[in-house]
C-alpha cells in the first residue's frame, strides 16, 4: 500500500510539472530581425470566444529598426486587424518580409501590434474564429493593450496616438474594434481611437450572402466554409452535413483543418474538384445542399441570424470614440461586394456619425484594392501629426492672426478667419488651420 501511495504521489507531481510546462509563457518570447524592421513575438492573456474563459494567445509587434534601437520615437501605435489567412505559415508571428501589409505599414512612423487570433500561432490546433465580430475585436484590443505595456517595459518611446487598421477580414474586425471602444470595453486603458483606416470589409455579411444566393455564384468560395464553420461552431442547430454536400464535407479536414494551404490554393482546389474558375466563380449548388440554398429553410434562416449578429449595420451603435475613419472600397470588388460599403455608409448616416470619408477604388478587384489600401494607409499615417487642440495654435498666435482653413486633402474651407473661430465652427475631423494640422 505504501509503495502504491508513493507511486501515486510521484505520478501526481510529474503530471503537475508537465501541465505547468505546457502553459505558454506570457510576455515577449522572441525578437526577430526582419528585412528592414523588427518583429517581437509575445503571448498575452485574453478570453475565449465565450467572453469568460481565460486563454493565452500569441501576437506580434512590428517596429522599424530606429525604434528597436531607441534612436527615435514612434508617433504612436497602430492596432492591426489581420486579413484572411488559412495557413499557419501566414500568421502575424511568422511575417518577416517588407512586402506584407505589416512590413509595409510599419515604415509609417507607427509601431504595429497584431494578434494571431484564435486558430493560428499559439492555438493552431483550433478552428479560427472567422468574422466573429465581438470575439475578434476583444482579442485584438487585449493584444494591443498587452503589447503597449511590453513596449513600455522595453523602454521604447512612442507618442499617444492610436490608429486602427485593417483590410478585408481586417476591415470587418477594425470596425468591430471601433464598436467595442465606443461601448467602453477597457475604456480606462483605451478610451478612444485617433485615426481609423479601413478597407474592403464585409460589414454587412447578411446582404452579401443574400446577393450571392440570388446570383447563385461565389467568386471566393474559400470564404464560405470559413464563415459557415464559425456559424456551426456557435450553433446547436447546424452541422456540416446540413450545409455542405457530402463530397465537400470529406475535403474539409485536409483543406481547412490542416492549416497547410493558402486561401488561393484552397480556391484552386475547390475549382479543380467542383468546377468553376476565378473568372467565372463557382455555382454554390456544387458545394452546398439544396436544403441550405432554400431561403425558407431553417438552416439558412439560422445562418442569416448569425450573419446579422456579426455584421455591423443591424444594431444601434455609433463609433463615437473614433475621431476619424477613412474607408477604401472598390465598386469592382468581386470578393467583398460594394453593397457592404453602401450599407455601412447608410448606417453611419442614420446614426448621425459624419466624421468619415469613403475612397472609391473602382477599376480594381479585391486583391489590387488591398495593395492600394496598404500604400494609402502608409501615406496617411506618415502624414498624420495632429496637435490635438486649438489652444496650442492660439498660444503661438497671440494676436489671433486670420488664417485659411483646409481639409486634410487640401480643399479650402474658410478664408482669413481666426483660428479659434475656425475651430469652433468645424465638425470633428482633421484639418489644416493656418500651417498646422489640428484634430477636433
Amino acid at each position: 500500500m505504501k509503495r502504491i501511495l508513493t507511486s501515486f504521489f510521484i505520478l501526481t507531481i510529474v503530471t503537475l510539472l508537465c501541465v505547468a510546462q505546457e502553459q505558454p509563457q506570457l510576455g515577449i518570447v522572441n525578437r526577430t530581425q526582419c528585412t528592414g524592421f523588427w518583429r517581437y513575438d509575445f503571448n498575452y492573456q485574453t478570453t475565449d470566444s465565450d467572453g469568460e474563459t481565460p486563454i493565452v494567445l500569441s501576437a506580434a509587434i512590428f517596429l522599424s529598426t530606429k525604434f528597436h534601437e531607441k534612436t527615435d520615437e514612434a508617433k504612436g501605435l497602430a492596432l492591426m486587424n489581420h486579413y484572411t489567412i488559412t495557413t499557419d505559415a501566414e500568421r502575424p508571428t511568422n511575417v518577416t518580409g517588407q512586402f506584407s501589409l505589416e512590413g509595409f505599414i510599419q515604415g509609417s512612423g507607427f509601431i504595429i501590434i497584431e494578434s494571431d487570433g484564435i486558430g493560428f500561432g499559439q492555438t493552431v490546433d483550433r478552428q479560427q474564429n472567422y468574422l466573429k465580430g465581438r470575439t475578434t475585436a476583444r482579442i485584438d484590443i487585449d493584444a494591443f493593450i498587452a503589447g503597449r505595456e511590453l513596449l513600455r517595459q522595453e523602454g521604447i518611446s512612442f507618442g499617444n496616438l492610436v490608429a486602427n487598421l485593417g483590410y478585408s477580414q481586417g476591415g470587418h474586425g477594425g470596425m468591430w474594434v471601433n464598436r467595442l471602444v465606443a461601448e467602453g470595453y477597457r475604456s480606462d486603458e483605451l478610451p478612444k481611437i485617433d485615426y481609423c483606416i479601413i478597407g474592403g470589409g464585409p460589414y454587412d455579411m447578411y446582404s452579401q450572402l443574400n446577393g450571392m444566393f440570388g446570383e447563385g455564384v461565389s467568386y471566393y468560395p474559400v470564404a464560405i466554409p470559413l464563415i459557415l464553420n464559425s456559424i456551426i461552431d456557435d450553433s446547436d442547430a447546424l452541422t456540416y452535413n446540413d450545409v455542405f454536400r457530402p463530397e465537400f464535407v470529406e475535403k474539409i479536414p485536409e483543406w481547412f483543418d490542416s492549416k497547410k494551404y493558402k486561401a488561393a490554393e484552397i480556391n484552386n482546389l475547390i475549382y479543380q474538384t467542383f468546377g468553376g474558375s476565378a473568372e467565372t466563380g463557382i455555382q454554390m449548388s456544387a458545394i452546398l445542399t439544396d436544403e441550405f440554398i432554400n431561403p425558407e429553410s431553417a438552416a439558412q434562416k439560422a445562418a442569416g441570424e448569425w450573419l446579422k449578429e456579426n455584421s455591423l449595420v443591424y444594431d444601434d451603435w455609433s463609433p463615437i470614440a473614433t475621431d476619424h475613419i477613412v474607408f477604401f472600397h472598390s465598386h469592382d470588388d468581386e470578393v467583398v461586394p460594394y453593397v457592404n460599403m453602401e450599407s455601412m455608409n447608410q448606417f453611419l448616416t442614420n446614426q448621425g456619425y459624419t466624421n468619415y470619408e469613403i475612397k472609391d477604388v473602382s477599376g480594381k478587384g479585391h486583391t489590387d484594392t488591398g495593395m492600394y489600401y496598404a500604400m494609402q494607409a502608409k501615406s496617411l499615417l506618415t502624414a498624420f501629426e495632429p496637435v490635438g487642440a486649438v489652444e496650442s495654435i492660439d498660444a503661438e498666435t497671440s494676436n489671433d492672426t486670420p488664417v485659411d482653413v483646409y481639409t486634410i486633402d487640401g480643399c479650402l474651407l474658410m478664408r482669413q478667419v481666426s483660428p479659434r473661430d475656425a475651430y469652433n465652427r468645424l465638425s470633428r475631423g482633421v484639418y489644416i488651420i493656418g500651417n498646422k494640422k489640428v484634430v477636433k
